[in-house]
């Protein structure tokens, strides 16, 4: 389940750094006319959208991965607790 999230979190991220390269790529492109440049911030929108939710899934799964290694650290804790004081 943890390298299930891991490899969900670095394909997120590998999208991420996607859509950041559209975005450098869009700022950088001149506009000729307001048409133009209305056209460009519904695509800049539409770009930080889509990283805005990517940073959020990313931060929500690496909480979920932290979690799962927390509980099996504690329950790895608890088994060899309770094995030392069965002997």
């Amino acid at each position: 389940m943890i390298t299930e999230l891991e490899s969900r979190i670095r394909d997120l991220q590998n999208g991420l750094a996607d859509v950041q390269k559209e975005i450098a790529a869009l700022l950088i492109q001149p506009c000729r006319g307001d048409s133009e440049i209305m056209a460009k911030d519904v695509k800049y929108d539409e770009l930080d959208r889509r990283a805005t939710i990517i940073k959020k899934t990313i931060c929500d799964l690496t909480r979920k991965r932290q979690l799962l290694i927390s509980q099996s650290t504690s329950r790895e804790s608890c088994d060899s607790h309770a094995s030392d004081e069965s002997s």
